[in-house]
Protein backbone atom coordinates (compact mmCIF):
# COMPACT_ATOMS: atom_id res chain seq x y z
CA UNK A 1 0.00 0.00 0.00
CA UNK A 2 1.75 3.15 -1.24
CA UNK A 3 -0.96 5.64 -0.29
CA UNK A 4 0.15 8.02 2.45
CA UNK A 5 -2.00 8.92 5.45
CA UNK A 6 -2.91 12.08 7.35
CA UNK A 7 -2.25 12.23 11.08
CA UNK A 8 -4.38 13.80 13.81
CA UNK A 9 -3.49 14.15 17.50
CA UNK A 10 -6.52 14.17 19.79
CA UNK A 11 -8.14 13.49 23.14
CA UNK A 12 -11.83 13.33 22.04
CA UNK A 13 -13.03 13.79 25.59
CA UNK A 14 -15.68 13.33 24.25
CA UNK A 15 -15.78 13.62 20.45
CA UNK A 16 -18.13 16.45 19.43
CA UNK A 17 -19.31 18.23 16.28
CA UNK A 18 -16.19 20.41 16.18
CA UNK A 19 -14.02 17.30 16.10
CA UNK A 20 -16.19 15.78 13.38
CA UNK A 21 -15.83 18.99 11.35
CA UNK A 22 -12.05 18.77 11.69
CA UNK A 23 -12.02 15.12 10.62
CA UNK A 24 -14.21 15.91 7.61
CA UNK A 25 -11.94 18.78 6.53
CA UNK A 26 -8.81 16.70 7.06
CA UNK A 27 -10.20 13.79 5.01
CA UNK A 28 -11.19 15.84 1.95
CA UNK A 29 -8.24 14.38 0.04
CA UNK A 30 -9.65 10.89 0.47
CA UNK A 31 -6.47 9.63 2.13
CA UNK A 32 -6.60 7.48 5.29
CA UNK A 33 -6.68 9.17 8.69
CA UNK A 34 -4.46 8.02 11.55
CA UNK A 35 -5.34 9.40 15.00
CA UNK A 36 -2.91 9.36 17.93
CA UNK A 37 -5.26 9.34 20.91
CA UNK A 38 -4.49 10.16 24.54
CA UNK A 39 -4.55 7.43 27.16
CA UNK A 40 -6.87 7.52 30.17
CA UNK A 41 -5.19 10.53 31.82
CA UNK A 42 -5.06 13.70 29.75
CA UNK A 43 -2.80 16.63 28.99
CA UNK A 44 -4.41 18.95 31.55
CA UNK A 45 -3.78 16.41 34.32
CA UNK A 46 -7.30 15.00 34.52
CA UNK A 47 -8.79 11.53 34.18
CA UNK A 48 -10.48 10.99 30.82
CA UNK A 49 -14.29 11.07 30.91
CA UNK A 50 -14.46 7.64 29.27
CA UNK A 51 -11.78 5.08 28.45
CA UNK A 52 -9.56 5.28 25.37
CA UNK A 53 -11.21 2.38 23.52
CA UNK A 54 -14.63 4.06 23.72
CA UNK A 55 -13.12 7.32 22.47
CA UNK A 56 -11.30 5.42 19.70
CA UNK A 57 -14.59 3.85 18.58
CA UNK A 58 -16.04 7.37 18.41
CA UNK A 59 -13.12 8.38 16.19
CA UNK A 60 -13.82 5.53 13.76
CA UNK A 61 -17.49 6.50 13.57
CA UNK A 62 -16.48 10.09 12.81
CA UNK A 63 -14.23 9.05 9.91
CA UNK A 64 -10.85 7.94 11.27
CA UNK A 65 -9.30 4.74 9.90
CA UNK A 66 -6.71 3.87 12.53
CA UNK A 67 -6.37 4.98 16.16
CA UNK A 68 -3.05 4.61 17.96
CA UNK A 69 -2.36 5.03 21.66
CA UNK A 70 -0.44 7.97 23.09
CA UNK A 71 0.93 6.35 26.27
CA UNK A 72 0.23 8.06 29.58
CA UNK A 73 3.96 8.87 29.84
CA UNK A 74 3.23 11.54 27.19
CA UNK A 75 -0.55 12.07 27.27
CA UNK A 76 -0.51 13.45 30.84
CA UNK A 77 2.27 15.98 30.44
CA UNK A 78 3.01 19.54 29.41
CA UNK A 79 2.28 20.63 25.85
CA UNK A 80 5.85 20.07 24.69
CA UNK A 81 6.14 16.50 25.97
CA UNK A 82 2.60 15.70 24.80
CA UNK A 83 3.30 17.04 21.30
CA UNK A 84 6.73 15.43 21.01
CA UNK A 85 5.46 11.97 21.90
CA UNK A 86 2.46 12.16 19.58
CA UNK A 87 4.39 13.56 16.60
CA UNK A 88 7.13 10.97 17.10
CA UNK A 89 4.52 8.20 16.90
CA UNK A 90 3.05 9.61 13.68
CA UNK A 91 6.53 9.79 12.14
CA UNK A 92 7.39 6.29 13.33
CA UNK A 93 4.41 4.75 11.52
CA UNK A 94 6.18 5.21 8.20
CA UNK A 95 2.83 5.92 6.53
CA UNK A 96 1.97 9.46 7.69
CA UNK A 97 3.23 12.39 5.61
CA UNK A 98 0.82 15.12 6.78
CA UNK A 99 -0.58 16.27 10.11
CA UNK A 100 -3.86 18.15 10.47
CA UNK A 101 -4.73 20.14 13.57
CA UNK A 102 -7.10 22.87 14.68
CA UNK A 103 -6.02 26.41 15.48
CA UNK A 104 -8.01 29.34 16.82
CA UNK A 105 -6.39 31.39 14.05
CA UNK A 106 -3.60 30.79 11.52
CA UNK A 107 -1.34 33.89 11.45
CA UNK A 108 0.47 34.98 8.32
CA UNK A 109 3.76 35.19 10.24
CA UNK A 110 3.59 31.63 11.59
CA UNK A 111 6.86 30.61 9.88
CA UNK A 112 8.73 33.48 11.55
CA UNK A 113 7.46 32.42 14.99
CA UNK A 114 8.43 28.80 14.36
CA UNK A 115 11.93 29.86 13.26
CA UNK A 116 12.49 31.61 16.60
CA UNK A 117 11.30 28.59 18.60
CA UNK A 118 13.40 26.16 16.59
CA UNK A 119 16.60 28.21 16.37
CA UNK A 120 16.29 29.85 19.82
CA UNK A 121 18.43 32.94 19.05
CA UNK A 122 20.32 34.52 21.96
CA UNK A 123 17.81 37.39 22.53
CA UNK A 124 15.02 34.82 22.87
CA UNK A 125 17.04 32.73 25.33
CA UNK A 126 17.88 35.79 27.39
CA UNK A 127 14.26 36.91 27.52
CA UNK A 128 13.11 33.39 28.41
CA UNK A 129 15.54 33.19 31.31
CA UNK A 130 14.51 36.63 32.55
CA UNK A 131 10.81 35.76 32.65
CA UNK A 132 11.44 32.36 34.22
CA UNK A 133 13.53 34.01 36.92
CA UNK A 134 10.69 36.48 37.52
CA UNK A 135 8.47 33.56 38.57
CA UNK A 136 6.41 32.88 35.45
CA UNK A 137 5.56 29.36 34.33
CA UNK A 138 7.47 28.07 31.30
CA UNK A 139 4.45 28.53 29.03
CA UNK A 140 3.97 32.15 30.12
CA UNK A 141 7.69 32.90 30.01
CA UNK A 142 7.98 31.52 26.47
CA UNK A 143 5.07 33.66 25.31
CA UNK A 144 6.54 36.80 26.89
CA UNK A 145 10.00 36.06 25.48
CA UNK A 146 8.55 35.69 21.99
CA UNK A 147 6.48 38.84 22.41
CA UNK A 148 9.64 40.85 23.11
CA UNK A 149 11.21 40.00 19.74
CA UNK A 150 8.09 39.24 17.71
CA UNK A 151 5.10 41.35 18.83
CA UNK A 152 1.75 39.57 18.66
CA UNK A 153 3.14 36.20 19.76
CA UNK A 154 1.72 36.46 23.28
CA UNK A 155 -1.85 36.59 22.04
CA UNK A 156 -1.25 33.74 19.60
CA UNK A 157 0.23 31.44 22.24
CA UNK A 158 -2.43 32.29 24.81
CA UNK A 159 -4.88 30.10 22.88
CA UNK A 160 -4.50 26.42 23.91
CA UNK A 161 -5.00 24.91 20.45
CA UNK A 162 -2.58 27.41 18.92
CA UNK A 163 0.00 26.53 21.56
CA UNK A 164 -0.32 22.80 20.86
CA UNK A 165 -0.25 23.34 17.10
CA UNK A 166 2.98 25.31 17.37
CA UNK A 167 4.43 22.55 19.56
CA UNK A 168 3.62 19.99 16.83
CA UNK A 169 5.24 22.09 14.11
CA UNK A 170 8.26 22.87 16.27
CA UNK A 171 8.87 19.16 16.86
CA UNK A 172 8.60 18.41 13.14
CA UNK A 173 11.11 21.15 12.31
CA UNK A 174 13.55 20.25 15.09
CA UNK A 175 13.65 16.58 14.11
CA UNK A 176 13.57 17.16 10.36
CA UNK A 177 10.50 14.97 9.91
CA UNK A 178 8.97 14.74 6.44
CA UNK A 179 5.51 15.64 7.71
CA UNK A 180 3.65 18.59 6.23
CA UNK A 181 1.38 20.65 8.50
CA UNK A 182 -2.27 21.28 7.55
CA UNK A 183 -3.74 23.80 10.02
CA UNK A 184 -7.53 24.16 10.07
CA UNK A 185 -9.31 27.08 11.73
CA UNK A 186 -11.50 25.88 14.60
CA UNK A 187 -15.20 26.64 14.80
CA UNK A 188 -17.63 26.72 17.72
CA UNK A 189 -16.99 26.93 21.46
CA UNK A 190 -13.51 27.66 22.78
CA UNK A 191 -11.40 25.02 24.50
CA UNK A 192 -12.24 26.24 28.02
CA UNK A 193 -15.76 27.52 27.29
CA UNK A 194 -18.15 26.23 29.95
CA UNK A 195 -21.44 27.29 28.35
CA UNK A 196 -22.92 24.94 25.74
CA UNK A 197 -22.54 26.26 22.20
CA UNK A 198 -25.70 25.40 20.26
CA UNK A 199 -24.08 23.42 17.43
CA UNK A 200 -20.36 23.14 18.21
CA UNK A 201 -19.80 23.05 21.99
CA UNK A 202 -16.45 22.50 23.67
CA UNK A 203 -15.69 19.15 25.28
CA UNK A 204 -15.38 21.02 28.60
CA UNK A 205 -18.96 22.33 28.34
CA UNK A 206 -20.31 18.90 27.37
CA UNK A 207 -18.70 17.24 30.39
CA UNK A 208 -19.98 19.98 32.69
CA UNK A 209 -23.50 19.75 31.27
CA UNK A 210 -23.54 15.97 31.71
CA UNK A 211 -22.40 16.31 35.31
CA UNK A 212 -25.19 18.85 35.85
CA UNK A 213 -27.71 16.52 34.15
CA UNK A 214 -28.52 19.05 31.46
CA UNK A 215 -30.85 17.31 28.94
CA UNK A 216 -29.13 19.18 26.08
CA UNK A 217 -25.65 18.05 27.11
CA UNK A 218 -25.04 15.78 24.11
CA UNK A 219 -26.85 17.81 21.45
CA UNK A 220 -23.50 19.01 20.10
CA UNK A 221 -22.18 15.49 19.54
CA UNK A 222 -22.69 13.19 16.55
CA UNK A 223 -25.54 10.88 17.55
CA UNK A 224 -23.55 7.67 17.12
CA UNK A 225 -20.83 9.05 19.41
CA UNK A 226 -23.39 10.27 21.93
CA UNK A 227 -24.82 6.73 21.96
CA UNK A 228 -21.43 5.32 22.99
CA UNK A 229 -21.16 7.90 25.75
CA UNK A 230 -24.67 7.15 27.03
CA UNK A 231 -23.86 3.43 27.08
CA UNK A 232 -20.66 4.03 29.05
CA UNK A 233 -22.46 6.21 31.59
CA UNK A 234 -25.21 3.60 31.99
CA UNK A 235 -22.61 0.87 32.48
CA UNK A 236 -20.83 2.88 35.18
CA UNK A 237 -17.79 3.28 32.94
CA UNK A 238 -17.58 7.07 33.03
CA UNK A 239 -15.53 9.28 35.34
CA UNK A 240 -18.47 11.54 36.12
CA UNK A 241 -17.24 12.82 39.47
CA UNK A 242 -13.90 13.67 41.07
CA UNK A 243 -14.79 12.49 44.58
CA UNK A 244 -12.94 9.20 44.29
CA UNK A 245 -9.88 10.87 42.82
CA UNK A 246 -9.88 13.30 45.74
CA UNK A 247 -10.35 10.50 48.31
CA UNK A 248 -7.45 8.44 46.95
CA UNK A 249 -5.13 11.41 46.62
CA UNK A 250 -5.92 12.77 50.06
CA UNK A 251 -5.27 9.38 51.63
CA UNK A 252 -1.92 9.15 49.83
CA UNK A 253 -0.96 12.72 50.75
CA UNK A 254 -1.76 12.18 54.42
CA UNK A 255 0.75 9.31 54.60
CA UNK A 256 3.47 11.04 52.54
CA UNK A 257 6.34 13.27 53.69
CA UNK A 258 7.69 16.25 51.73
CA UNK A 259 10.87 14.29 51.01
CA UNK A 260 8.84 11.41 49.57
CA UNK A 261 6.66 13.70 47.47
CA UNK A 262 9.75 15.22 45.86
CA UNK A 263 10.52 11.77 44.43
CA UNK A 264 7.76 12.11 41.84
CA UNK A 265 7.99 13.59 38.36
CA UNK A 266 7.99 17.39 37.97
CA UNK A 267 7.98 18.19 41.71
CA UNK A 268 10.26 20.87 43.11
CA UNK A 269 10.64 24.41 44.45
CA UNK A 270 8.63 23.65 47.57
CA UNK A 271 5.33 22.86 45.87
CA UNK A 272 5.26 19.56 47.79
CA UNK A 273 4.91 21.49 51.07
CA UNK A 274 1.99 23.46 49.67
CA UNK A 275 0.22 20.29 48.53
CA UNK A 276 0.63 18.60 51.90
CA UNK A 277 -0.46 21.68 53.83
CA UNK A 278 -3.56 22.27 51.69
CA UNK A 279 -4.54 18.59 51.68
CA UNK A 280 -5.37 18.99 55.38
CA UNK A 281 -7.71 21.90 54.66
CA UNK A 282 -9.22 21.25 51.25
CA UNK A 283 -12.57 19.49 50.92
CA UNK A 284 -12.35 18.56 47.22
CA UNK A 285 -9.99 17.99 44.28
CA UNK A 286 -10.89 21.37 42.84
CA UNK A 287 -10.28 23.16 46.14
CA UNK A 288 -6.90 21.48 46.59
CA UNK A 289 -5.72 22.57 43.14
CA UNK A 290 -7.24 26.05 43.38
CA UNK A 291 -5.54 26.80 46.69
CA UNK A 292 -2.15 25.63 45.38
CA UNK A 293 -2.13 27.67 42.15
CA UNK A 294 0.68 30.23 41.90
CA UNK A 295 2.18 32.33 39.11
CA UNK A 296 4.79 29.67 38.41
CA UNK A 297 2.49 26.71 39.04
CA UNK A 298 -0.71 27.03 36.97
CA UNK A 299 -3.63 24.65 37.35
CA UNK A 300 -2.63 22.28 34.56
CA UNK A 301 0.83 21.68 35.96
CA UNK A 302 -0.49 21.10 39.48
CA UNK A 303 -3.05 18.61 38.24
CA UNK A 304 -0.34 16.75 36.33
CA UNK A 305 1.79 16.73 39.50
CA UNK A 306 -0.99 14.99 41.36
CA UNK A 307 -1.62 12.46 38.59
CA UNK A 308 2.11 11.64 38.38
CA UNK A 309 1.98 11.08 42.14
CA UNK A 310 -1.11 8.89 41.78
CA UNK A 311 0.33 6.68 39.02
CA UNK A 312 3.77 6.54 40.68
CA UNK A 313 5.84 8.17 37.95
CA UNK A 314 9.31 8.98 39.26
CA UNK A 315 11.65 11.69 37.92
CA UNK A 316 14.32 9.36 36.52
CA UNK A 317 11.87 7.31 34.49
CA UNK A 318 10.07 10.48 33.43
CA UNK A 319 13.31 11.96 32.11
CA UNK A 320 14.17 8.73 30.33
CA UNK A 321 10.81 8.70 28.57
CA UNK A 322 11.30 12.30 27.46
CA UNK A 323 14.84 11.62 26.26
CA UNK A 324 14.12 8.41 24.34
CA UNK A 325 10.52 9.04 23.27
CA UNK A 326 7.82 6.45 22.56
CA UNK A 327 8.92 2.82 22.82
CA UNK A 328 6.31 1.28 20.55
CA UNK A 329 3.22 1.82 18.40
CA UNK A 330 0.08 0.33 19.94
CA UNK A 331 -3.19 0.27 17.97
CA UNK A 332 -6.45 0.87 19.83
CA UNK A 333 -8.95 0.56 16.96
CA UNK A 334 -9.07 0.21 13.19
CA UNK A 335 -11.42 -0.02 10.23
CA UNK A 336 -10.78 -2.25 7.20
CA UNK A 337 -8.66 0.50 5.67
CA UNK A 338 -6.91 0.91 9.02
CA UNK A 339 -6.00 -2.76 9.01
CA UNK A 340 -4.43 -2.25 5.59
CA UNK A 341 -2.34 0.53 7.10
CA UNK A 342 -1.25 -1.77 9.93
CA UNK A 343 -0.07 -4.37 7.42
CA UNK A 344 1.99 -1.69 5.66
CA UNK A 345 3.38 -0.48 8.98
CA UNK A 346 4.77 -3.94 9.76
CA UNK A 347 7.37 -3.26 7.07
CA UNK A 348 7.67 0.54 7.27
CA UNK A 349 7.33 1.46 10.95
CA UNK A 350 10.49 2.42 12.84
CA UNK A 351 9.07 1.35 16.22
CA UNK A 352 7.75 -2.06 17.27
CA UNK A 353 4.06 -2.62 16.50
CA UNK A 354 2.52 -3.96 19.71
CA UNK A 355 -0.90 -5.62 19.77
CA UNK A 356 -0.13 -8.06 22.61
CA UNK A 357 1.89 -7.56 25.78
CA UNK A 358 4.02 -10.57 24.82
CA UNK A 359 5.40 -8.49 21.95
CA UNK A 360 7.45 -6.54 24.53
CA UNK A 361 9.15 -9.60 26.02
CA UNK A 362 12.86 -8.89 26.41
CA UNK A 363 12.43 -5.16 25.66
CA UNK A 364 13.04 -3.51 29.03
CA UNK A 365 12.42 0.09 27.93
CA UNK A 366 9.14 -0.79 26.22
CA UNK A 367 8.11 -2.92 29.20
CA UNK A 368 8.67 -0.05 31.64
CA UNK A 369 6.49 2.24 29.51
CA UNK A 370 3.79 -0.42 29.29
CA UNK A 371 3.91 -1.10 33.04
CA UNK A 372 3.16 2.57 33.69
CA UNK A 373 0.34 2.45 31.13
CA UNK A 374 -1.26 -0.61 32.72
CA UNK A 375 -0.99 0.87 36.21
CA UNK A 376 -2.53 4.16 35.10
CA UNK A 377 -5.40 2.39 33.36
CA UNK A 378 -6.10 0.24 36.41
CA UNK A 379 -6.15 3.36 38.60
CA UNK A 380 -8.50 5.06 36.13
CA UNK A 381 -10.85 2.09 36.48
CA UNK A 382 -11.05 2.75 40.23
CA UNK A 383 -12.31 6.27 39.54
CA UNK A 384 -15.46 4.99 37.80
CA UNK A 385 -18.56 3.52 39.50
CA UNK A 386 -18.09 0.10 37.86
CA UNK A 387 -14.34 -0.02 37.44
CA UNK A 388 -12.68 -3.22 36.30
CA UNK A 389 -8.94 -3.14 37.09
CA UNK A 390 -7.04 -5.61 34.94
CA UNK A 391 -9.06 -4.83 31.81
CA UNK A 392 -6.19 -3.08 30.06
CA UNK A 393 -3.79 -6.02 30.25
CA UNK A 394 -6.34 -8.18 28.38
CA UNK A 395 -7.40 -5.61 25.79
CA UNK A 396 -6.91 -6.27 22.10
CA UNK A 397 -7.36 -3.69 19.32
CA UNK A 398 -11.00 -3.04 18.42
CA UNK A 399 -11.64 -3.92 14.77
CA UNK A 400 -14.70 -2.33 13.16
Amino acid sequence: MSQKAIGIIAEYNPLHNGHRYHIEKASESGDPLVVVLSSNFLQRGEPAFIDKESRARMALLAGADLVLELPVAFSCHNAGVFANGAVDILEATGVVDRISFGMENVPADLDAILAILVDEPDPFKANLRYFLDSGLSYVQARAEALEKIHPGSRELLSQPNNSLAISYMTRIAQKGYGIRAIPITRIGGGYHQRELHRSHPSATSIRLAIREKNPSAMDGMPENCASILRDQIKAGRCCLKMERLWEYLRLLLLRTTPQELRQYAEFGEGIENRFLRQSLRASSWDELISTCVTKRYPRGRLQRNMIHFLINLGPDLNREFQRKGPAYIRPIAATTRGRDLLRTMKDKASLPLVTRLSHLKGYSYGSSMMELELRACDLWELLTPNGRPGTESKRHPYMA
